[in-house]
């Protein structure tokens, strides 16, 4: 408690104080606060409530926004990249098409600005608008790249581990 006559703060808003203040308990400690914090926290029940949040969910709105929807399981696909000369490739697929860049985007399901941005190499696409253009123009964008499985490095029957071994393998398996 301060000293009398000094400024006296609110321990919980930081408020200076006038007035007398009110002392109220909050998990066991006594906190010297202001009178609208008086008004707010002197009458929940001791022990139940801290000025310091719990973790705990925030109660659900009455009205949801929108539908959640339930998640998806991933699939285990292949590794999949674009290829390095997309840009030529829609380029010349443009080209041969003989159409505009807004007739295409009307088609293609992409912007104009995002085609032309695209064909002259400004942008690459992502996997998603890559297939859009490759279903359209009948061209392959991305590449599938599958890695080999590694093999485990083999053992000799009659090796006998060190200390400086055991010691590794212990570390290893501590950092993970």
């Amino acid at each position: 408690m301060p000293k009398p006559g000094g400024k006296r703060i609110c321990e919980i808003c930081g408020a200076q104080i006038r007035g007398p203040g009110h002392v109220i308990k909050i998990e066991g400690a006594e906190l010297l606060v202001c009178n609208s914090c008086y008004a707010k926290y002197s009458k929940k029940k001791p022990g139940t409530w801290s000025p310091m949040p719990t973790g705990r969910a925030a109660r659900p709105r009455s009205i949801p926004s929108r539908p959640q929807r339930a998640a998806r399981p991933r699939r285990e696909r292949p590794e999949e990249e674009i290829v390095e000369d997309y840009a030529e490739r829609v380029r010349s697929a443009i080209q041969r098409s003989g159409l505009s860049y807004e007739e295409l985007s009307h088609k293609v399901g992409l912007s104009t600005n995002l085609l032309r941005r695209i064909a002259h190499g400004e942008y690459m696409p992502t996997i998603d608008e890559a297939k859009k253009l490759e279903r359209y123009f009948k061209i392959t964008l991305i590449e599938r790249i599958e890695e080999a499985p590694r093999e485990k490095a083999k053992i000799p029957k009659d090796y006998e581990p060190t200390l400086g071994d055991i010691a590794n393998i212990k570390i290893k398996k501590r950092k993970k």
